[in-house]
């Protein structure tokens, strides 16, 4: 579809209009007025969303153009929705206060499913699938169908005293509402905060790969940095974050390395002190870096989260400063930039896997995906040996395995921070377990095909499209290649043997 026209506002319509009970006709990409309708009604959206301070959709037929359009701006942008189709509904039902641009007086208390999963056209006529919506989107996108149908939320009222003046909107509307603790609008503003250095990474289909996949692969290269790791990003934003603040106390943290190395760079750059605790078993090479980073390095512990309960105790004792990655919401924040970059650079994805360790990267990353590309599938990959995380998300509550077994150090986390956990709810779609055997062969396969050295759990991404083949064929994904921390021994027993 071409470029969005800038149109003449138009006004929204408001009961008892007649247009808004009449059928919307299905959209034909044919028309050469498309462009410019998509545009008025993302236009009206956005200026109802500037006078008002809220509103997350707009139906076409609530302008008067009876066809099946949808404006969407969840918070990351606009995104169009062309004729959706409903295919799924969850026999679950729950009632939830209902705002509407078409009846501003009132709000309304209605029935919805739980969850829906629908298929609809993008703007380029692409067909989408858009998969058990949580239900607050469940509930948006039923409210914005029956639009297309002549429907409206007060035909949906439910129960006694159903119908509440605006005035209470704040109070039933907005308080029913989910809040997450990571800013879409933080992720964007770090975009021109954090180190340039880790900024706009390679990113292309690796065909190769792609043909020994059965999908259209994107893969992002999180490694072409100083530190061979994405974790340069969120490190960067919270410090920076904290230097303008005020705030230069000591700061410590625990890592297995990649972390460690981020926040010593970053501490570096901001002429900070840093003390770093990593386990006595921690990759030698990225024990040097960090040291060679000017970060003070103690170990102790026999694992991660032994290493990080030093380093609070630490904190504790002396004053400092502590780091936890994925507790601070910077750190998640800055991750989220991958997203942004993505979304701009390439365009719309039906899927994309992220390692899954302690949480920053997937949340901030899913964050913004949910925002600008609903659609898109965010599938967190944990190695089977360290599923914490996996598991605390799905049972709601945390889980602490009193040990971790997998060569991927980077995601082996076996003490789930409860916040990161929290943030993946409405982000993250589903997770995957990968063995062992499945990170090596992916790592071979990177190097193979794109003569890529890649770390275990840089590499959880392919993994998972290696694991469950029935899940990506035929699809358009994306993953992110997010460290390359390889002793030569490794590199020698895991990629070259």
């Amino acid at each position: 579809m071409p470029g969005m026209t800038s149109p003449d506002l138009r006004p929204i319509l408001t009961v008892p209009h007649p247009v808004l009970r009449e059928k919307a006709l299905p959209v034909s990409f044919n028309e050469p007025e498309l462009a410019v309708e998509v545009a008025a009604l993302h236009a009206a959206l956005n200026d109802f969303r500037e006078r008002m301070g809220f509103g997350r959709a707009i139906a076409a037929p609530q302008i008067g153009i009876l066809k099946r359009l949808i404006a969407l701006n969840l918070g990351a942008g606009p995104v169009t929705i062309i004729n959706p189709e409903i295919f799924w509904r969850s026999d679950e039902q729950f009632e939830v206060w209902d705002d509407c641009l078409s009846i501003p007086d009132v709000v309304v208390r209605v029935k919805r499913h739980t969850s829906i999963s629908l298929t609809y056209q993008d703007e380029q006529g692409r067909k989408r699938e858009w998969i058990n919506l949580p239900p607050d989107l469940s509930e948006l996108l039923q409210h914005e169908i029956d639009h297309l149908d002549g429907i409206l939320m007060t035909d949906r009222a439910h129960g006694p005293d159903a119908l509440q003046p605006m005035a209470r909107h704040a109070e039933l509307v907005g308080e029913g509402r989910p809040r997450h603790r990571l800013s879409l609008e933080n992720i964007r503003q770090s975009a021109g905060v954090i180190d340039p250095v880790f900024l706009n990474s390679p990113q292309f289909n690796c065909e190769p790969l792609s043909a020994a996949l059965g999908c259209e692969l994107t893969l992002k290269l999180e490694f072409t940095n100083p530190i061979r790791s994405f974790k340069g990003r969120g490190a960067s934003y919270l410090i920076r974050q904290l230097t303008a603040q005020g705030d230069h106390r000591l700061v410590v943290c625990g890592s297995a390395g990649n972390f460690g190395q981020a926040m010593a760079y970053a501490c570096r750059a901001a002429e900070r002190d840093i003390v770093i605790f990593a386990s006595v078993n921690a990759n030698p090479l990225k024990v040097e870096r960090m040291r060679l980073l000017g970060a003070e390095v103690r170990q102790a512990g026999e694992d991660f989260d032994a290493a990080k309960e030093a380093a609070q105790a630490f904190a504790h004792q002396t004053g400092a400063l502590m780091i936890e990655d994925g507790r601070q919401e910077a750190v998640s924040e800055g991750h989220g930039t991958i997203g942004l970059e993505l979304l701009k650079q390439a365009g719309l994805y039906d899927a994309i896997t992220i390692p899954l360790g302690n949480g920053a990267l997937l949340n901030g990353v899913g964050r913004w995906f949910k925002a600008a590309s609903p659609a898109t599938r965010v599938v967190g990959v944990s190695a089977s040996g360290a599923s914490a995380m996996r598991e605390s998300w799905q049972t709601g509550q945390l889980v602490q395995p009193q040990s971790v077994n997998t060569i991927a150090d980077g995601i082996a986390v076996r003490v789930p921070i409860p916040e990161a956990v929290a943030d993946m709810q409405g982000s993250v779609d589903s997770v995957l377990l990968v063995d062992d055997s499945h990170l090596i062969q992916a790592m071979q396969l990177l190097y193979r095909h794109g003569g890529l050295l890649v770390e275990p759990s840089g590499a959880a991404g392919v993994a998972a499209l290696l694991a469950y083949p029935e899940q990506f064929q035929g699809k358009k994904v994306a993953t992110l290649l997010c460290g390359s921390n390889l002793t030569e021994t490794q590199i020698r027993e895991w990629i070259l043997n």
